[in-house]
């Protein structure tokens, strides 16, 4: 009686140690998860901030390409009003060129905002790349520590075994004369 007792104790204390095992298990997704959604919080902040920015310089860039043809037009104004005071004609010779190198050095300022703006905007696109990056590489770091669930093929194993030895320790002894002895007789 007292086997069979020690065998239920162990078959319930194998059982609890399953249950525990299982719920620090989920209990550790339920973490990685929670990790893992802030993480992803924190990158759509970041998404937000990045694209505002852009937004806002985007503007910046149009207004300020707005006011260089602006400047460009008021230029070349100015250049046909000094010709044209001078007696000159703007559609030959000097004041032709001079006209062209105001339309040049407008078109020049135009490209090097053009560049610069460009470049903004790679500046952008990497900024957002290293925000995906990061939140895979926390997100990869959360879920990297977990473990599979314990088995219950090896609860039950494990019960079947301790069944076994319980069984061998009631089904038989050690007689007198050393050998071992079936209780349930040969």
């Amino acid at each position: 009686m007292l086997q069979l007792a020690s065998f239920g104790m162990q078959m319930m204390s194998a059982a609890q140690t399953h249950r525990d095992q299982t719920a620090q298990v989920y209990a550790r997704y339920d973490q990685a998860n929670r990790q893992a959604a802030l993480n992803n919080g924190l990158a759509y902040n970041a998404y937000l901030h990045v694209n505002e920015e852009q937004m806002l310089h985007t503007k910046a860039f149009a207004l300020d390409t707005f006011s260089l043809h602006k400047a460009i037009r008021r230029a070349k104004a100015s250049e046909k009003a000094a010709i044209e005071h001078q007696g000159g004609d703007s559609t030959f010779g000097t004041g032709q060129a001079r006209l062209m190198n105001v339309e040049r050095m407008g078109l020049e300022a135009l490209a090097r905002k053009d560049l610069n703006f460009q470049t903004t905007l790679r500046d952008f696109q990497t900024r957002r790349k290293n925000v995906t990056l990061e939140t895979l590489d926390k997100n990869n770091r959360a879920f990297s520590g977990l473990s599979s669930l314990p088995s219950k093929t090896g609860l039950v194993t494990q019960i079947a075994g301790l069944g076994i030895d319980k069984y061998v320790d009631v089904g038989y002894y050690k007689g007198t004369d050393g050998k071992i002895k079936s209780r349930w007789g040969d």
